[in-house]
C-alpha cells in the first residue's frame, strides 16, 4: 500500500499525521519527509542516522581571464542572474535557476557550472526500540451507522 500527505497550509499536521500512519504501520515502512522549507519528520522518532548525502544545484561561474564581455550570457539568462555592464559581467547565484544555458551560449566558454550546495538528505532509519503497530493518534472506528451508501470504510 502506498499513501501520500501532500499539500495543505502549514501547521494543518501532515507531518504529525504521516509519522503516525508510518508508526502505526506493522510491516516495512518507508517515510519520505519531502517538505521543501522544513523537513522534520524526524523529530518526532528515535531514529539512527546512516548517511547525509549533500544536495546541490549547478551555478554558473565566470572565468574573467577569458571572457570577451559579449554579454551573451546576460542576454540568454531570463532571470537576471547575470548582469552586463560595458566591461564589467556580475553573476548572481542567488537568482540561478541552473539551466545551464548562459554556458551553452558563451563564445568562448569562460561560463562553466559549479555545484553550490543548497540543502541536505539525511538517510536515517527507525530504532528497533520505537514501539511499532501502533500510532500516536486513535484510529477511528465503524460505528455501524448503517446510514452510509457504501461500504464503511473504518475498521
Amino acid at each position: 500500500m502506498k499513501i501520500a500527505v501532500a499539500s495543505g497550509k502549514g501547521g494543518t499536521g501532515k507531518t504529525t499525521i504521516s509519522v503516525s500512519l508510518a508508526l502505526s504501520a506493522s510491516g516495512p515502512t518507508l517515510l519520505l519527509d519531502c517538505d521543501v522549507e522544513e523537513p522534520n519528520a524526524g523529530l518526532f522518532l528515535a531514529q539512527e542516522n546512516i548517511r547525509e548525502i549533500p544536495v546541490t544545484v549547478p551555478v554558473p561561474v565566470l572565468d574573467e581571464g577569458t571572457c570577451v564581455k559579449c554579454g551573451a550570457c546576460a542576454q540568454f539568462c531570463e532571470f537576471n542572474a547575470i548582469v552586463h555592464m560595458g566591461p564589467i559581467v556580475m553573476i548572481f547565484p542567488e537568482l540561478c535557476h541552473s539551466c545551464g544555458g548562459c554556458a551553452l551560449v558563451c563564445p568562448v566558454n569562460a561560463i562553466h557550472e559549479e555545484a553550490s550546495r543548497v540543502g541536505r538528505l539525511p538517510k536515517a532509519r527507525f530504532l528497533e526500540s520505537m514501539p511499532r503497530g501502533r500510532g500516536l493518534l486513535p484510529l477511528p472506528s465503524c460505528k455501524g451507522c448503517l446510514q452510509s451508501e457504501t461500504p464503511c470504510p473504518l475498521p
